[in-house]
């Protein structure tokens, strides 16, 4: 199920209307209508208000019950996470598995600009992370020093680590980021 009306089937489950919802969560019943319907991608803070008013997780929103041991999910279903003051968009794959042991984003920069900071996404101490160029050239910043990367280049790194990344191409750059543990 999409971001969108996974957010709405928790409120229905609540018997809250969207202008209830909205008031709870601090945000306009406009805003959450276009939530709602897909016609906007909330930005994480955001998320983070609605989950609090719907009393679930934020990973929650994204999780849909896979039926046996198979969960697919089609490109265009993907939920989609930006950032407030950023350009970076998340695609979360594998929505039903956020919760568990692997979780997977393909993460999207504008041109010439910055990913969030590490202190946007908690990870527990220990928890490694791959991260891998799908295209353009972009900067992996790790430990106070900024590696060159390009398509096809991966890096394996200690996401407890102060860590970021940049695109220093002129077109938007993709990486794939996946969490294990």
């Amino acid at each position: 199920m999409a971001l969108g009306p996974r957010i709405k089937a928790l409120r229905a489950e609540r018997a809250l209307q969207q202008r209830q919802l909205a008031e709870k969560a601090g945000l306009t019943p406009s805003l959450l209508s276009q939530i709602e319907s897909g016609r906007l991608t909330p930005s994480l803070h955001t998320l983070g208000k609605l989950a609090a008013a719907l009393g679930v997780s934020i990973a929650s929103l994204f999780e849909a019950t896979p039926n046996g041991r198979l969960h697919i999910t089609r490109k265009a279903q993907y939920p989609v996470v930006s950032f407030d003051g950023s350009s970076e968009k998340w695609h979360v794959l594998g929505a039903g598995l956020f919760q568990g042991k692997i979780r997977a984003v393909i993460s999207t920069l504008g041109p010439r600009s910055r990913g969030v900071k590490t202190d946007k996404v908690i990870l527990d101490p220990g928890q490694m992370k791959l991260f891998y160029v799908l295209e353009g050239k972009v900067g992996l910043r790790y430990n106070g020093e900024t590696h060159a990367l390009e398509a096809g280049d991966s890096a394996y790194l200690d996401g407890g680590t102060p860590h970021g990344w940049e695109n220093l191409g002129p077109k938007p750059a993709k990486a794939l980021w996946v969490i294990l543990g």
